[in-house]
C-alpha cells in the first residue's frame, strides 16, 4: 500500500533515523531541509529574497549564502525576540517554496507507486498535515535531544533552545513513538507501527 508519511519532532529527537529506515525498505525521502538548502542556491528567487532581508553581510565571498552567519541572526540567544522575528521573516520566505516543491516530488513519486516520507521540524509551517496522509511523531527526552545535536552541530545549549522553540508536536500524530534508546530499537517500533517489513 502506498503511503505519504509526515516526519516530524524537535531537533536530536530521530527523525532522520526514521526516515532513513524507511529509506531502506524502499520509500522516497524528502527532507524539508535538503530542499530548503537546494533552494538557497545563489541567485534563486529564494537567494535573492534572503539577501534582500537581511544583506550582504550573510554572503560568503562566492555569493553563497553563509548558514552560520544567518543562524547567529534568526537563533539569536542575546535578542530572543529579534531573533524569533527574524526567524518568522526568513520562513516566510522559504516556506512557500519548499511546500510548493514538496507538492511536486510527491506528486510525482506517487504516481511512480512509491511510498514517501517526508521529513520536516516545523510540520505545521510547512502544511504536512494537509499534503500529508500520515503523520508520525518522534519524541525523545529533551536532554538526550540537545545532547546528539550538541555533538552533531557543535552548537551551544542556548542556540539549541532557540532553534526547538517552534518546533511543536502536532495535537493528534497518527503514530507518536519515543527514541530514546538505539537505531535499532526505533526500527522495531517503526516496523510495528507502519507494518513496514
Amino acid at each position: 500500500m502506498i503511503m505519504v508519511l509526515g516526519i516530524t519532532g524537535i531537533s536530536g529527537s530521530g527523525k532522520h533515523t526514521a526516515a532513513n529506515y524507511l529509506q531502506k525498505k524502499g520509500w522516497v525521502v524528502l527532507d524539508a531541509d535538503t530542499l530548503a538548502h537546494h533552494l538557497y542556491r545563489p541567485y534563486t528567487n529564494v537567494w535573492k529574497a534572503i539577501v534582500k532581508e537581511f544583506g550582504e553581510k550573510i554572503l560568503n565571498q562566492d555569493d553563497s549564502i553563509n548558514r552560520v552567519q544567518l543562524g547567529k541572526i534568526v537563533f539569536d540567544p542575546a535578542h530572543p525576540e529579534e531573533a524569533e522575528k527574524a526567524l518568522l521573516k526568513l520562513n516566510g520566505i522559504v516556506h512557500p517554496f519548499v511546500r510548493r516543491r514538496l507538492e511536486e516530488d510527491i506528486h510525482y513519486d506517487v504516481r511512480r507507486g512509491m511510498s514517501v516520507a517526508v521529513v520536516a521540524a516545523l510540520w505545521k509551517e510547512l502544511g504536512l498535515g494537509e499534503i500529508c496522509e500520515k503523520l508520525l511523531w518522534v519524541s525523545a527526552d529533551p536532554g538526550l535531544a540537545m545532547d546528539r545535536i550538541l555533538r552533531r552541530d557543535g552548537i551551544s545549549s542556548e542556540i539549541y533552545a532557540q532553534r526547538v522553540r517552534g518546533q511543536k508536536p502536532p495535537l493528534k500524530p497518527d503514530w507518536a513513538l519515543e527514541n530514546n534508546g538505539t537505531p535499532e530499537e526505533l526500527y522495531g517500533k517503526l516496523s510495528a507501527a507502519l507494518g513496514v517489513k
